[in-house]
């Protein structure tokens, strides 16, 4: 038996590494929230707000997390914890049985492609870019969010028929 074989396999002290475990966490958490500041600051000043935050202090606080996540774990945040950042939320909603539930999620649906619609127009305007086929599926994409929209907010068919007056004969 060699001198590496006989001797029983290292111990590691769990309290130390949960410790280092949860700093990283935490530095990984920081690091993808500067991220999603700066990504929103710059959607921000790009549609011209007045309110928009600078974008350079936020540079400087994600290259400084980025370095702690780095110096803790050895690397930068990995691309799906990048595109977890700057991800839009989810629609949550489940297509429910009843007719309000149904508008919140056709609603919540139409807003999201509006978004990606717009955004996808956006990149390519920014980059002084020709969208593919001339932005056909941007503006698509948009135009069923606006429809979405607009069926999820207009009016149901079962209230328009409460409404109506009964005719007298």
């Amino acid at each position: 038996m060699t001198n590496s074989e006989s001797r029983p396999p290292g111990l590691r002290v769990v309290s130390e590494n949960a410790a280092r475990d949860i700093e990283i966490l935490h530095a990984k958490q920081q690091a993808m929230s500067h991220l999603a500041d700066l990504a929103a600051a710059v959607l921000r000043t790009i549609a011209g707000s007045g309110s928009a935050a600078p974008i350079m202090p936020i540079v400087f606080r994600l290259i400084s997390a980025q370095r702690k996540l780095e110096s803790l774990s050895g690397s930068f945040l990995a691309a799906d914890d990048e595109k977890q950042a700057l991800g839009l939320p989810d629609v949550d909603l489940h297509r429910g049985e009843a007719d309000s539930q149904y508008r919140e999620f056709e609603y919540a649906v139409g807003m999201e492609k509006i978004v990606n619609g717009a955004l996808r127009r956006a990149a390519h305007q920014l980059l002084k870019e020709r969208e593919h086929f001339g932005g056909k599926y941007s503006t698509l994409t948009i135009e069923d969010g606006i429809k979405l929209i607009v069926r999820a907010t207009a009016p149901s068919e079962t209230r328009k028929q409460k409404r109506r007056k009964p005719i007298v004969l």
